[in-house]
């Protein structure tokens, strides 16, 4: 059964990282996923108005598909590894290229297949680091820039993904990196968002990036 809609609308995390169907997952999150604006409110007093950014050029990263992840890609390129996921770099190409690389992130494929529910807050928690980030607890939030966290408890584990300031705004926010079963949130403090608007992110904004 390929992945739909309904695939990332219901999705448990029950099913083994071996088993996914890359190009699947790639082709199912640019469809549903990437390439939107998500616009919260939040009740929290600095930030009452959120947008997450979230494009094409932030999967590879979250997949751990980065130069600091997997040692033996041919191209760092984000466009050009999407483009090789979803035409011959499956599963195999990839662990045969660096075993460690999934061994240490086969969890962020799951975790990627919930970014639909994580982006629409569906089932999920949402944390703010703004409390500690200025502590020892929150040292690695501070150096990372990471304000804001959305978490999705599913299958006995806990899918986290982290949240930073565009460069340049000050209520855009795009995802830094997708954590499994971090500790660090438990000192985060709580607060309440609502998705109320979904659009695209503009064409003539993705021209400008591929220049």
């Amino acid at each position: 059964m390929g992945y739909d809609l309904e695939f990332l609308k219901n999705f448990d995390g029950n099913i083994l990282p071996s088993q996914i169907k890359i190009s699947e997952l790639v082709n199912v999150i640019e469809k549903y996923v990437s390439q939107y604006h998500y616009h919260y409110n939040s009740d929290h007093p600095k930030y009452p108005n959120m947008i997450i950014e979230f494009s094409n050029l932030h999967i590879p990263h979250l997949l751990g598909l980065s130069r600091n992840h997997h040692y033996n890609l041919p191209t760092y390129q984000a466009r050009e590894i999407i483009k090789n996921l979803k035409n011959g770099w499956d599963l195999e190409y990839l662990r045969n290229g660096d075993e460690k690389w999934f061994a240490e992130n086969q969890d962020k494929l799951i975790g990627v297949l919930l970014l639909y529910q994580l982006l629409y807050v569906q089932n999920c928690k949402v944390l703010t680091s703004l409390n500690i980030v200025n502590t020892s607890l929150g040292r690695r939030f501070k150096r990372d820039s990471v304000y804001f966290l959305i978490l999705k408890s599913t299958n006995n584990k806990e899918y986290s993904i982290e949240l930073a300031p565009m460069k340049g705004s000050s209520c855009v926010f795009i995802p830094k990196s997708l954590k499994i079963n971090d500790t660090h949130v438990q000192k985060c403090s709580e607060i309440s968002l609502t998705l109320f608007k979904v659009e695209r992110i503009p064409h003539d904004k993705k021209r400008r990036k591929s220049r």
